[in-house]
C-alpha cells in the first residue's frame, strides 16, 4: 500500500504539478519555514551557515543562489559580500521569485532574482565567485545538467556549496523511506535518489562533504579548476 503510494506520487510529478506546489508553498511562507525547520530537526539556521561560510566569499563579490525560494539565504549572503555585492536568485516558480524580490528589496546590496529554469541559467559564463543552493537541487531532476550549468557561470577558483538531503541510508529508519519519499515527492516534488553528490564529484575539484542525522542531511562543497 505504502509502496504503491510512493509510485503514485512520483508518476504524478512534472513541470505543472512543480509549479503548483511551489507556488503553493510561496504563499505560505510560514508554513513553509516551519516544514523546513521540521525536516532539519530544528538545525535549518546552522545548515544554512554552514553552506554561506563554504563558499569562503569575501566583500563585493558576485554570489548566485539557484532555487533560491522566497531568499532564505539572501541576509547571510548580504552579510559577506555587503554593499558592494552582488546577489542573484534564481527560481522557476513566479511565486517564490515574487517573495525573493520582495526580500532583496530590504537588503543593503544589490539583489537581482530571475524566474529561470536552473538546467539552462540565463547568466553570463564566468561571472560568479560563488553558487550555492539549499534544498533545491534535489527537486530539479536533471542534476547532471543543473550542476554542469553551475560550473559555467562560476568563476575559476569560485567555489559551490550545496545543502540537501537523502533518503534514510541504514535500517531500521530506512524502512520508512517509501512513505518519507512519497509524501516529499507529492507536496515538494523531491527527487531522493537525485545523483547530487556524484554529479558535483564529476564536475569539480577539491570536494569535500559533510553529513549530519545519519548522512540523510549533507553539505557537499567545491571548487572549479582553473
Amino acid at each position: 500500500m505504502i509502496d504503491a503510494f510512493r509510485q503514485w506520487a512520483f508518476d504524478r510529478r512534472d513541470h505543472t504539478h512543480s509549479q503548483r506546489v511551489y507556488d503553493w508553498w510561496s504563499r505560505h511562507d510560514r508554513v513553509y519555514a516551519a516544514f523546513v525547520a521540521a525536516f532539519l530537526l530544528g538545525r535549518t539556521g546552522e545548515f544554512r551557515d554552514r553552506t554561506v561560510a563554504a563558499l569562503s566569499l569575501d566583500p563585493g563579490d558576485t554570489v548566485l543562489d539557484v532555487g533560491c525560494g522566497p531568499g532564505p539565504n539572501f541576509e547571510r549572503l548580504a552579510d559577506v559580500v555587503g554593499p558592494t555585492g552582488t546577489i542573484v536568485g534564481v527560481d522557476a516558480s513566479p511565486g517564490m521569485v515574487k517573495r525573493a524580490k520582495e526580500r532583496g528589496e530590504q537588503l543593503d546590496c544589490e539583489v537581482e532574482v530571475l524566474r529561470a529554469d536552473a538546467r539552462r541559467l540565463p547568466l553570463a559564463n564566468d561571472r560568479f565567485d560563488g553558487v550555492c543552493a539549499t534544498l533545491s537541487l534535489s527537486a530539479m531532476g536533471d542534476i547532471e545538467a543543473v550542476v554542469a550549468g553551475i560550473s559555467d557561470v562560476l568563476l575559476p577558483g569560485g567555489r559551490i556549496a550545496v545543502l540537501d538531503a537523502r533518503s534514510f541510508q541504514t535500517a531500521p529508519l530506512r524502512w520508512l523511506n517509501p512513505l518519507i519519499e512519497g509524501i516529499s515527492a507529492y507536496i515538494t516534488n523531491w527527487y531522493p535518489e537525485a545523483p547530487i553528490v556524484q554529479s558535483v564529484e564529476d564536475m569539480f575539484a577539491e570536494v569535500s562533504i559533510e553529513t549530519f542525522h545519519g548522512e540523510t542531511v549533507y553539505v557537499v562543497t567545491a571548487k572549479k579548476g582553473g
